[in-house]
């Protein structure tokens, strides 16, 4: 009797730690998180790397192509949403009679197709976003993931999530503040995905990408970074939508209560890369250009030289002038 108790209570221990191993992450928003991911994933410790401050008065205009969203965008596809252990990712399951969802113009290069769409959000309504607009936190942050299956060229369609509190939120209140049939839809969204409470739970839900996305797709700016979790890989073509669209706080609270705390990266170091914008006049900043345009990297050894260089120069020419007029009185 007790080497069968013994047996059981091997094969529940030994179940308890494959599906523990299982889950084990090798990168987190915790004791693995952002700070140390360089650490196992070098490239996350790199010159192109995402997300980014976008300071609004050091970007630069330019013109772009209007983006061509196919068809597919206006119509319900089945998605199927999953807990992967960092966040809620919808991947789009496949269905021969409805068109793919494939996106062009914007300056991209070639015809994207969707790979993914996912959350990310913060621990109260002030931060979530992982960009930020000069020194700015949303509450959260979609990113629409596509990609050039001929080149695996990657491209990002970032919104920023605003959150908005209301009293009572079936009320008609809600409706002056958020475009209704995007509030419903993603109030849908929502309603199912706080339900996947545990990793690898998965759900199938029918969604218009387009009404997910909103109607305030004009004005963008646009860089190049990486993706915003290991492997961080870079050369990522990143479209920020200027504007955000508006939730609702309960919303977001139910995912920060029933899913995770927080899932975000804090911006990266810009470098030399240059920031693109297509509109004429950027007016959200309220923040004076502080010399923040510069496009020097202070990291490159030519720069640190030519400093030093000039202090010597002037330093020498100096000292130069002070002999000489030591020596006329002198003499």
């Amino acid at each position: 009797m007790n080497m069968m108790l013994h047996r059981v209570f091997f094969f529940i221990s030994f179940y308890l730690y494959v599906t523990y191993a299982d889950h084990i992450h090798e990168w987190d928003y915790g004791e693995f998180g952002p700070d140390v991911w360089y650490e196992k994933y070098p490239t996350c410790g790199g010159r192109l790397q995402s997300p980014i401050n976008i300071l609004t008065a050091c970007t630069t205009y330019k013109s772009f192509t209007p983006f061509i969203f196919e068809s597919g965008y206006n119509e319900q596809h089945s998605f199927t949403l999953k807990n992967n252990g960092h966040t809620i990712v919808g991947t789009l399951n496949s269905e021969s009679n409805l068109s793919g969802l494939k996106l062009a113009g914007g300056d991209l290069p070639g015809t994207l197709e969707l790979v993914n769409f996912h959350l990310h959000w913060g621990e109260n309504h002030k931060s979530g976003s992982e960009h930020e607009v000069n020194g700015m936190k949303y509450a959260g942050e979609i990113h629409f993931v596509h990609i050039n299956p001929s080149t695996n060229q990657t491209a990002v369609l970032s919104i920023f999530m605003q959150s908005a509190f209301f009293q009572n939120e079936t009320t008609n209140n809600t409706v002056r503040f958020l475009d209704e049939d995007t509030r419903k839809e993603w109030k849908r969204y929502f309603d199912i995905a706080q339900t996947l409470k545990i990793e690898d739970n998965t759900t199938i839900i029918y969604l218009n990408l387009s009404l997910l996305m909103g109607k305030n797709l004009r004005d963008f700016w646009r860089y190049e970074g990486s993706l915003t979790t290991p492997p961080c890989t870079e050369g990522i073509i990143w479209t920020i939508f200027k504007e955000p669209i508006i939730f609702v706080e309960s919303e977001f609270k139910s995912f920060r209560q029933n899913i995770y705390f927080e899932d975000y990266r804090s911006p990266q170091p810009l470098y030399a890369r240059k920031i693109y914008r297509n509109f004429f006049n950027d007016t959200s900043s309220s923040i004076p250009d502080y010399s923040c345009c510069s496009r020097k990297d202070p990291n490159k050894p030519s720069d640190i030289l030519k400093s030093s260089f000039e202090k010597l120069y002037y330093s020498t020419y100096l000292i130069y002038i002070l002999l000489l007029y030591f020596f006329s009185i002198t003499f």
